[in-house]
């Protein structure tokens, strides 16, 4: 039953508290012993003095001194008082008692000094354990001269009796005070833990298909609280990568079933009717171009998933990020000019610019900046190709001056298969990863891309990496 985190609170603040009252307990029951003690002790001081008067009122006459003191505590309705007379050697001399059991055990204590003035006090067990008396002995001379102790001597059964009873009103008090405590820290634990009975019935509600439902706040601010708003955004998260993931699994569905549909599509028709070589042949290049495309589209999807699934993506080495900028501007110059416009590559004649990184990777991301460059740029125009080197950093920009992109879409041109434009995405046979494969490659070289754009002016794009080697 102590599992739970209740019990084990309940039964914590019932032992606090037991413990508490008990060291309570005992300090009341050892200051009221004290306090009984003393206030006997002054009493029978007080008590030894009187004595002293009468003794002194029957000099030489101990049998007349006797009868006077038997008279006089004879009027006590409890008889909890005697007088004792000692001589110098120990004899008794004067009892109020006939019958003085504390007279035959009390015996002078060592050191007993005949000239000093204070009291002495002892506690006397008689041997039938039938009580105890408190005795105050003094050393005196009387009046006619004898060196005598004057001894006053109180029952202590109504002290112990008191004590007795409070030591039963403690007992059940700190049995009411156990109950009380447990009962009390049920409750307690009950209505504090609420919170977290409500998170874990929120929690195991939440699933696929109800991920938008979070768990309530109490308003309070506390701790449970804090961990109720913690785990809110915790879902919020998951949330969102999970309906990122549903989208691109959609995405990627869809992506991959029209090349498969066309694919499809093309051998039913050649199996139609009958076709000749040069048919076939054609049927089979149409082939091949939609499998290219599910190829590019299946090595794509395997990127991003390794990206996201934390795998190293990229091969370090040190690379002339220069020359493999240089190069892919190289490669794509022919079919910048065919499409009517430049592409330029600004600093070749800067020095050179190396870092850690992966070649092929890197001109991957370029080749892929550059084709979208001239996908949506307008003939007669440019597009301008830098790599610099500042504070130790190396920065490619690529500006053209194309079509640009609306504002509304800038947040989610890294989406995956997000197009702006989806028939000129179509058309260009873009499957909407160019960019967020682009972002991939920049984050595994601790890099960042960064698009900016004004419609019908055109896009410049930054990628900034840190450089690991000293620049030569």
């Amino acid at each position: 039953m102590f599992r739970t985190i209740g019990a084990r609170l309940t039964l914590w603040g019932a032992c606090i508290t037991l413990a508490v009252c008990t060291f309570l307990s005992v300090a009341l029951y050892v200051g009221l012993s004290i306090s009984l003690r003393d206030g006997i002790d002054t009493f029978l001081e007080g008590e030894v003095h009187e004595f002293m008067v009468t003794v002194n009122s029957y000099p030489g006459d101990d049998a007349g001194l006797q009868h006077a003191i038997r008279v006089e505590l004879g009027s006590r309705v409890h008889g909890d008082l005697a007088f004792r007379l000692f001589s110098e050697q120990g004899q008794l001399l004067v009892t109020s008692e006939s019958n003085d059991p504390v007279a035959a055990l009390w015996n002078a204590p060592d050191g007993w000094d005949r000239d000093s003035p204070h009291f002495v006090f002892q506690t006397v067990r008689l041997e039938d354990n039938s009580g105890s008396h408190r005795t105050c002995s003094l050393r005196v001379t009387t009046d006619d001269g004898r060196i005598c102790t004057a001894q006053a001597s109180y029952t202590l059964d109504r002290m112990d009796a008191s004590l007795v009873v409070f030591r039963h009103v403690c007992a059940v008090g700190l049995g009411l005070a156990a109950a009380l405590s447990m009962l009390s820290g049920y409750v307690l634990a009950r209505r504090s833990l609420r919170p977290v009975q409500a998170l874990t019935d929120t929690a195991e509600r939440i699933g696929a298909k109800s991920l938008s439902e979070r768990i309530p706040l109490t308003g309070s601010g506390d701790e449970l609280d804090r961990l109720a708003s913690t785990l809110n955004n915790m879902l919020e998260r998951v949330e969102h990568h999970v309906r990122q993931v549903q989208q691109f699994t959609a995405d990627a569905s869809h992506e991959l079933r029209s090349p498969l549909a066309a694919l499809r599509g093309t051998a039913e028709v050649a199996l139609s009717q009958s076709r000749s070589t040069s048919e076939l042949r054609q049927v089979l290049e149409e082939s091949i171009e939609h499998y290219d495309r599910l190829s590019n589209i299946a090595e794509d999807l395997l990127l991003l998933a390794r990206a996201d699934a934390g795998h190293e993506v990229v091969c370090k080495d040190v690379v002339r990020l220069d020359d493999a900028v240089a190069s892919v501007v190289d490669l794509y110059a022919p079919l910048a000019v065919d499409r009517g416009f430049d592409l330029v590559m600004e600093n070749e004649d800067r020095g050179e610019i190396s870092l850690q990184g992966d070649g092929a990777r890197l001109r991957q991301l370029v080749g892929n900046l550059i084709d979208n460059a001239i996908k949506f740029s307008k003939a007669g125009g440019r597009i301008n190709v830098s790599v610099t080197c500042a504070d130790g950093k190396a920065k490619i920009t690529i500006e053209d001056e194309g079509e640009g992109i609306a504002a509304e879409h800038l947040p989610h041109i890294f989406d995956r298969f997000y197009r702006a434009d989806q028939a000129r995405s179509m058309k260009y046979g873009g499957a909407g990863l160019g960019l967020p494969i682009c972002r991939a490659i920049a984050e595994a070289h601790g890099g960042t891309i960064d698009v900016k754009s004004i419609l019908g002016v055109g896009t410049v794009v930054a990628v900034v990496m840190t450089l690991d080697t000293k620049e030569d």
